[in-house]
């Protein structure tokens, strides 16, 4: 065999030789975990994936959408740097189409697809503009299409064109999981005469029956048990601190997002426990969530089950602090919350904060349907 047909041979056999598959580098990387587990294989892995150019990006961006952080942060590395590279090319031909459908796909983990966003804003820049406003049901790009809808409310009635107006902001409330978004939307509809129901749209508890100050102190109030975590029975008669007569109490909670100040409505007081009790009519069974904020810490039981107890102080009542998945039966449901108050803050001019939030939702935040039993027995 002659020199030049041994290089014809060569060439003939690169030619032939099949496409790079990321895929079982993608793998190798797919394997890492916490503590460095895998590392070593997935940075030579890593190393492979960036010697190459957009034409691993589909299969990149598909790994991911995963829930192994430690992964997703060596995938991103890879992301970066081909993107950069190629960026700083005039003639890279880059998958526009599927960029476009990846981000939007609302079931994919947000990050890539943020950083997928990105990458357009740079190839396509007025993509962003046409395309956000259309995201409203969308978890990771909601808030910004309900503050774009909310804009676009504020600019037509500016404009005076009240119907156009009533529009956009109906279309912001209704989409809106973030409770100042929520209110903000509800204020401006209600300016221009238009009903919005902020406790039912988040699904807030807002009617309870409540009883205490029950005596615990210092931090016993957490896991101490008290006769109501026993059985509710709305009829009976505790003894509370300073041996004081305690009743079961009716309260319709006023506030825009349901925040109950039990210092206002069982007295200012300290190293304490009360509890917040309340029944629900569900017209279907369904899985949900409870979520809630305590100062200072909650428990709560679902039909006489506990779903959720975090022993924790000085928590402050913030909005869906905690959440935890539930299954509400159809029909009549109970709920009973335990909140404890501890001892006075260190600092004598931080006040002792006693209060409750409580709502029931989807797992995209939208309140469920629920009717209060009045009677509450």
């Amino acid at each position: 065999m002659t020199w030049i047909a041994g290089c014809l041979m060569l060439v003939g056999l690169t030619a032939l030789d099949p496409p790079y598959d990321p895929a079982p580098h993608l793998a190798v990387i797919a394997k890492t975990g916490p503590q460095g587990e895998g590392s070593v294989a997935a940075k030579v892995a890593r190393d492979e994936l960036a010697k190459h150019g957009i034409e691993v990006l589909p299969q990149l961006l598909v790994a991911m959408d995963t829930s192994n952080a430690v992964a997703a942060n060596w995938y991103r590395t890879v992301y970066e740097e081909i993107v950069a590279r190629e960026l700083a090319r005039d003639e890279t031909k880059w998958p526009i189409e599927f960029f476009k459908e990846y981000v939007s796909d609302a079931k994919r983990v947000g990050r890539p697809r943020r950083l997928v966003l990105g990458l357009l804003d740079k190839l396509e820049p007025a993509f962003r503009e046409k395309w956000l406003p259309t995201r409203l049901d969308d978890a990771e790009f909601r808030y910004e299409a309900v503050g774009l809808a909310l804009a676009a409310g504020d600019r037509a009635a500016k404009d005076k064109d009240q119907s156009a107006a009533k529009t956009e902001f109906r279309k912001a409330f209704e989409a809106a999981r973030d409770s100042t978004q929520v209110t903000q939307a509800a204020a401006k509809l209600k300016s221009l005469g238009e009903s919005a129901d902020t406790v039912q749209h988040l699904g807030l508890v807002t009617e309870w029956w409540l009883a205490g100050p029950f005596d615990a102190p210092k931090k016993t109030g957490f896991a101490k048990v008290f006769e109501p975590e026993e059985q509710v029975d709305l009829q009976t008669k505790y003894r509370g601190q300073d041996g004081a007569e305690l009743t079961w109490k009716r309260h319709h909670e006023t506030d825009t997002l349901g925040q109950l100040d039990l210092n206002k409505q069982l007295g200012t007081t300290r190293e304490a426990v009360g509890y917040a009790y309340s029944e629900i009519d569900v017209p279907r069974e369904q899985a949900a969530q409870v979520r809630c904020g305590a100062d200072d810490n909650c428990s709560v039981w679902l039909n006489g089950q506990k779903v959720f107890g975090r022993d924790q102080w000085l928590n402050g009542t913030r909005f869906d602090r905690f959440i935890t998945p539930i299954q509400l039966k159809a029909g009549r449901n109970t709920l009973l919350v335990k909140v404890c108050q501890g001892p006075q803050h260190k600092d004598p001019e931080v006040p002792n904060n006693w209060s409750l939030q409580l709502r029931l939702c989807d797992e995209q935040g939208r309140g469920i349907t629920f009717k209060t039993i009045e009677s509450g027995r």
